[in-house]
């Protein structure tokens, strides 16, 4: 499989581009087939004069919500703009003023709160040329998961029209929000070789490259698509420990009663196991926390999202008097907590899928490539 990277070169030349101005908005992951940063491989190639880095910095080590300043790139010697703020203010126009062209060539995860889609949103906003270098979708493009956010819902880890789990490459979503959204600026892409729309991360045949701080296992990021919920909650996510969004826990959970009521669920493709664990940042820091750890059985049959609601209804459940929402999880689910106690989960659960699917006939106009 190639990557729009790989590719890039000869393809930009083929749109004359070659001898432009061109920004690179890129981080760490991004990779070339032979595992040379996009960063590097471009801008010995190209005429990039400017790198823009969006939430956790370049590097990829910034913690998830803290300001990226801007900052001077060692290797290249070129200024990296930042294009986040915890905040969420726009990108300013005036630093892409004497630009010719934006790449963009981020590794995304493929879900609806992840901030890079927001500040790719930002980008197509501008109004410049943007050329998206296109990357697998690693929870692959066949299965769509969650509601569709509704525009009173809308913020920086979320924009309307969308389910949590969208089923699209980040090049293939650029063309969505084009369309759904109405903007009018020039759009392009560099398509993917050798990629099929049902291939998971695991039959791309590259190694997982950690997106942001917290998702350093390929594990994670299929679980990510519903346990980032507990972000809008008092439960620890894992953030801290060496497995964020593979365990969570409280230190009011007893966790051999929460892994037996968990396993009525009936739940096929992942198995929930006791565990105990001392989060060193984040929520409960230095504290005994006890929860669950998800084993995942099956890549293609999971669905992390609906998972996750079924857990978050149990604990609710057993712990109605200890267990509280905050003001963000509205808006990473796309509904209020009320509707994941028991005599609305149901409810919650079918209206999802119908989201879902309502959602997956609208993107089939975007897929560019087959199974």
């Amino acid at each position: 499989m190639l990557c729009g990277v790989d590719k890039a070169v000869d393809a930009l030349s083929g749109m004359h581009l070659g001898d432009k101005r061109l920004a690179l908005v890129t981080h760490a992951a991004s990779l070339t087939k032979t595992f040379e940063s996009s960063k590097s491989f471009l801008c010995r190639h190209l005429n990039i004069t400017d790198l823009f880095a969006p939430e956790h910095g370049l590097g990829s080590f910034i913690a998830d919500g803290k300001d990226v300043e801007d900052q001077r790139d060692e290797e290249t010697g070129l200024v990296v703009h930042s294009l986040y703020s915890s905040g969420g203010k726009a990108v300013d126009p005036d630093v892409f003023q004497n630009l010719d062209g934006i790449l963009f060539d981020i590794q995304d995860v493929g879900l609806r709160f992840y901030t890079y889609i927001a500040t790719l949103k930002q980008l197509l906003e501008l109004g410049k040329p943007v050329i998206v270098l296109d990357r697998p979708n690693p929870l692959g493009g066949s299965i769509v998961e969650g509601p569709i956010l509704p525009p009173s819902l809308e913020s920086f880890v979320g924009h309307g029209g969308l389910p949590v789990r969208y089923g699209l490459t980040i090049g293939e979503l650029a063309f969505w929000m084009q369309h759904h959204y109405r903007l009018c600026g020039e759009l392009g892409i560099v398509e993917l070789s050798g990629y099929g729309r049902s291939s998971l991360w695991q039959q791309t045949g590259r190694p997982w490259t950690m997106t942001s701080p917290a998702l350093s296992h390929v594990e994670a990021v299929f679980l990510y698509a519903g346990f980032c919920l507990f972000e809008g909650t008092n439960l620890s996510e894992g953030r801290g420990t060496s497995a964020p969004f593979e365990l969570f826990g409280a230190p009011f959970i007893d966790p051999w009663k929460l892994a037996s009521e968990v396993a009525k669920l009936g739940l096929t493709s992942v198995v929930f196991t006791p565990i105990s664990f001392i989060p060193g940042q984040s929520k409960h820091q230095g504290r005994l926390c006890h929860g669950l750890y998800a084993h995942i059985l099956d890549y293609h049959t999971l669905r992390p999202f609906s998972i996750c609601l079924q857990v978050l209804s149990t604990i609710h459940r057993l712990y109605p008097d200890q267990l509280d929402f905050n003001a963000h999880f509205s808006k990473l689910a796309g509904f209020e907590p009320e509707e994941l106690f028991a005599d609305k989960l149901e409810y919650t659960l079918q209206r999802s899928e119908a989201d879902a699917q309502t959602f997956m006939n609208e993107k089939r106009r975007f897929e560019r490539y087959g199974n």
